[in-house]
């Protein structure tokens, strides 16, 4: 696992929390600065080879993990802190690890079908301190 401290550099374009993080990240990583590519999961990573994650993002539809990391276009993952200031670049064995240790399994809204989907969980302590252990 490795830890990256984001350049937070940028003016702030979206309201949602993940689009922001996948920004921030791009542009630490790349110097770009563009909108979220909404890429289905499948054919890539949101940034480079990274799928990007934050607080309460979620993971995957239905409750299979292995079966969604299968067929994932990524080869790395990163939680990207509540405070935008700090990037956690995982393997997907340590993501797989993560996963199982912070999401929660839930539904989507009835307004986007009611389908099972897995959901990490609001940034805590103790996240923190599982990610300060492992990086």
């Amino acid at each position: 696992m490795e830890k990256i401290t984001l350049n937070t550099n940028i003016e702030r374009t979206y309201k949602n929390n993940g689009q922001h993080a996948e920004q921030v990240i791009r542009f630490t990583l790349t110097g770009e600065i563009c909108k979220a590519d909404n890429l289905r999961h499948d054919l890539g990573g949101d940034v480079l080879d990274i799928q990007v994650k934050s607080a309460k993002a979620s993971v995957c539809k239905g409750y299979d993990l292995d079966a969604y990391l299968a067929v994932d276009g990524a080869n790395r993952y990163a939680y990207v802190t509540k405070d935008f200031g700090t990037a956690y670049i995982m393997s997907r064995n340590e993501y797989k690890e993560f996963v199982n240790e912070f999401g929660t399994k839930t539904r989507e809204s009835a307004k986007n079908g009611g389908g099972e989907k897995i959901r990490l969980l609001d940034e805590s302590r103790r996240m923190l301190e599982w990610f300060g252990a492992r990086a």
